[in-house]
């Protein structure tokens, strides 16, 4: 792909309900739930990314960005779709009830945010559920928001795909509303402080592929400068990706 294709997507980072078994949450999450929402219209892309609860942390550290997630703040994965168009986009809230309600038998916290018209950038052609890797951003106060998207989509998505990433895609959101995903019985609390405001998905061939691209040259040039523009990138190995609908 000479040039990355511009997406309209929408990414949920998920906490599985504490009191359940994380092997329940997992396989109702890849089973009934996503028979639920893959009936969705209007979706060209849905995959779930299931993140390891072990392998977190590891982006590049410098000084002033956080790279260490917080144990009372990580994840349990994330849910990824993408548009055909930006109408289809508009459209999703009205046939969501069914997953609204389904959503409190997994979840205990569900955070809906969306790229806005064109904000996501898909690298790489076809679709790779090799080993992956997922890193979330923190814009730094004070920082315009076309800088951090110059940075996200025109820095780091070339840094990598230079590096050899074999699947890729970059993502910028619009502010936080916890009325984008206002699923009933599950918590939306997001503060200020724990904000994500971008998102990199990498897939490789391994996890060990995953190290040497993070070591590579391409990437040490983004990290050398990372503190101008960030104050945390949060990693997580996707330790399986679920593809519920695809092209």
């Amino acid at each position: 792909m000479s040039r990355p294709l511009k997406t309209t997507s929408f990414m949920s980072p998920v906490w599985f309900r504490a009191d359940l078994p994380r092997e329940s949450a997992v396989g109702y999450w890849a089973g009934p739930h996503a028979r639920i929402a893959g009936r969705l219209p209007n979706m060209a892309e849905y995959v779930q990314r299931h993140f390891s609860p072990t392998d977190h942390g590891y982006w590049p550290s410098s000084p002033t960005v956080g790279t260490t997630v917080p144990a009372h703040w990580r994840c349990d994965g994330v849910a990824e779709v993408r548009f055909g168009s930006t109408a289809a986009a508009l459209a999703m809230p009205m046939h969501m009830r069914e997953v609204y309600l389904d959503e409190q038998n997994l979840f205990e916290r569900v955070l809906g945010q969306v790229t806005g018209p064109g904000g996501g950038r898909w690298w790489t052609d076809g679709h790779d559920d090799a080993v992956g890797h997922r890193t979330v951003l923190r814009r730094r106060r004070g920082v315009r928001g076309r800088t951090f998207r110059a940075y996200v989509h025109d820095r780091i998505g070339p840094a990598l795909h230079e590096a050899g990433a074999r699947d890729l895609r970059t993502y910028t959101f619009l502010p936080w509303s916890r009325f984008v995903h206002p699923t009933l019985g599950v918590g939306h609390d997001n503060p200020t402080f724990r904000r994500y405001h971008g998102s990199v998905v990498v897939g490789a061939d391994s996890r060990a592929a995953v190290e040497e691209l993070l070591k590579s040259e391409q990437v040490a040039g983004i990290v050398a400068d990372q503190h101008t523009v960030l104050t945390a990138a949060h990693a997580y190995t996707v330790e399986r990706s679920v593809p519920v609908v695809r092209p």
